[in-house]
């Protein structure tokens, strides 16, 4: 009997049923996942079960090791509200003035008991696995219910909702005697939750230090400002300026920046780093090794023999099989500070704030993985940079919060990968910055004849429009009706934006008032000269690099050294010289560019 009729869609629609069911079966989904979520009210107090988006879903064929157990679980957005957040991105963009850019903590952080974050709950030694499991998950389902419950779903920001990675700053926490709470200097308060502040300084009585990171992406004023201000917020926490790879900082913190070559250059802020942690010490951890290893710049890490043997470890945190490094010397037991003479320094920071940038950057060379994607690193890492000084890189963590979403994405708080609706979060940049006049964007009224203007200025654009623009001006089109790709372009230029080539900074309160005295602060000078500085360093060794390694692959210097200029930097960024012929060391470094016609 001759079978039924079947469309390509109903195919596509039974080949995705065969593999959901085929991934439930491998255990892919979880359905405590469901559980700990719980109930969401709606803004029309409709109550209904909220979805999960989970970020970096692996497949998996191994019944041992799930790959998917520390991936990150955000609250998914709703349909209405991004039909929503699509009609608004249609209406031409207002802008906002310059005094809006103003931050503070109380309006990024609001003072309710029910948004605090997950602390761990008491324990003992006599509790199995099993049951300190148990007592967790119980413990973490009754916060997260009562957050959503009290709280409308829709106007919380992205915060993570996995047990997993709130055990890993939990172990952090405990084990570590100075914890750094890493900011991203271009919009800080951000990233510093008081209420984590908080329980290190009153409860634990650890000493925090306030890192300022990516320094060299803002004005020195404004980095003295914000310094200013967390001090006078935050008083009992020590700040220090950092950055992995400095350069010139412009005073001009808005448009568009071309993007910096990876250099070996000395970061700033280890050796401050280094001198507060001497003051907290005392004569109780020597430090020595430290201060030989920044005088020297050696790169060489060692673990000291005496930890050879394996120390206690709670009931349900047996090291994970995940790559980390130091995993015997993570095991829990009783804190001592300073134990067996060592310096534990923990790193504790939302995602894409610089962690484990930070961390490569203290030993001078690439010891953890990094990524642009934000949530990269998914298990606690361990590293003594001395045998008397160990590090510990806690995996990113978003803490509930009244955050605009679409700052949160600006800030690389949420993979951009992930982002759905991508043209709210353009349309909030664009109400900060001129991204017509940065990015020189042809309208699409004016492409397609549609409007013909007597001056610019009676331009009309909306967040649509600009991405529209932008997918024209790179030759982003779909495939089939060679249409304008908005889609890929509005994520090309939220990309930016994460990277700081669109720099969107916030001030603390009351900066714009005072904005030309920030300009001449002596910690602004300071901060501008040691970062010109660093900056010529690194330019004058990357020279060198590049002479070298130009010499080497030509294996003629002369010919290498003719093909550009005396500053070793003449060619154009498309690679090609005023004639239109490609530079014969582009061709070295791109061998895919042979293929061209050039």
């Amino acid at each position: 009997m001759p079978g039924k009729p079947f469309s390509g869609k109903q195919k596509k629609k039974q080949l995705q049923e065969r593999r959901e069911k085929k991934k439930g079966a491998q255990g892919v989904y979880d359905d405590d996942d469901v559980q700990e979520v719980g109930q969401t009210t709606s803004g029309d107090g409709d109550q209904g079960q909220a979805e999960i988006l989970h970020v970096h879903q692996q497949p998996t064929s191994s019944k041992d090791f799930d790959p998917n157990r520390y991936r990150l679980h955000f609250l998914k957005v709703s349909p209405e509200e991004m039909k929503k957040r699509k009609a608004a991105a249609r209406k031409p963009v207002i802008k906002v003035a310059e005094k809006d850019l103003e931050m503070s903590v109380e309006s990024i952080h609001v003072k309710e008991p029910s948004l605090d974050f997950p602390k761990r709950p008491p324990w003992e030694f006599t509790l199995s696995k099993q049951q300190l499991e148990k007592q967790e998950r119980s413990y973490f389902q009754d916060y997260v219910h009562s957050i959503l419950t009290s709280h409308d779903a829709e106007r919380l920001s992205y915060f993570e909702l996995n047990l997993e990675t709130w055990r890993q700053l939990w172990r952090v926490i405990e084990i570590s005697d100075i914890l750094l709470l890493i900011a991203d200097i271009r919009h800080p308060v951000l990233h510093l939750p008081p209420s984590l502040y908080k329980y290190l300084r009153e409860e634990l009585r650890r000493e925090v230090v306030i890192v300022l990171n990516k320094v060299d992406l803002v004005p020195p004023g404004l980095t003295a400002a914000w310094r200013a201000y967390l001090n006078s917020v935050f008083s009992e926490a020590h700040i220090v300026c950092f950055a992995s790879v400095p350069a010139v900082s412009e005073e001009t913190g808005t448009g568009f920046h071309h993007k910096q070559k990876k250099r070996s250059v000395k970061p700033l802020g280890p050796q401050e780093l280094l001198d507060m942690c001497k003051e907290f010490v005392k004569e109780k951890v020597n430090l020595e090794s430290w201060q030989h290893k920044m005088d020297t710049q050696d790169i060489s890490t060692s673990a000291p023999d005496k930890h050879d043997h394996e120390e206690s470890v709670a009931p349900g945190n047996q090291p994970n099989r995940q790559s980390q490094i130091g995993a015997a010397d993570i095991g829990y037991g009783v804190y001592q500070r300073f134990r067996d003479g060592i310096l534990t320094i923990g790193c504790i920071g939302y995602p894409n704030v610089g962690k484990s940038s930070l961390l490569n950057g203290l030993v001078g060379k690439k010891v953890v993985s990094v990524s642009k994607t934000p949530g990269h690193t998914k298990h606690l890492q361990t590293i003594f940079l001395t045998p008397t000084v160990k590090l510990c890189d806690c995996p990113g963590l978003v803490f509930p919060s009244y955050v605009d979403k679409s700052l949160q994405i600006l800030s690389g708080i949420f993979p951009i990968a992930q982002v759905r609706e991508p043209y709210s979060a353009v349309g909030y940049l664009a109400q900060w910055l001129d991204l017509p006049r940065v990015l020189h964007l042809p309208h699409p009224d004016i492409v397609a004849k549609k409007h013909v203007p007597q001056d610019n200025k009676d331009l009309v654009w909306s967040a649509y429009d600009m991405c529209e623009g932008w997918a024209m001006k790179y030759g982003y089109f779909t495939a089939k009706a060679a249409r304008p790709d908005v889609y890929r372009a509005a994520n090309h230029i939220l990309r930016l934006a994460v990277e700081g080539r669109l720099r969107l900074c916030y001030a603390p309160p009351g900066y714009f008032d005072q904005k030309e005295t920030w300009k001449t602060d002596p910690f602004a000078t300071s901060l501008a000269e040691r970062l010109e500085k660093q900056a010529k360093f690194g330019s004058s060794a990357a020279l060198q690099e590049d002479s070298v390694s130009e010499s080497d692959s030509d294996g003629n210097q002369d010919a290498a050294s003719s093909g550009s200029g005396s500053d070793g930097d003449s060619e154009s960024e498309n690679g090609r010289d005023e004639g239109g012929r490609r530079h014969k060391h582009t061709v070295d470094r791109n061998p895919f560019a042979l293929l061209s016609d050039h």
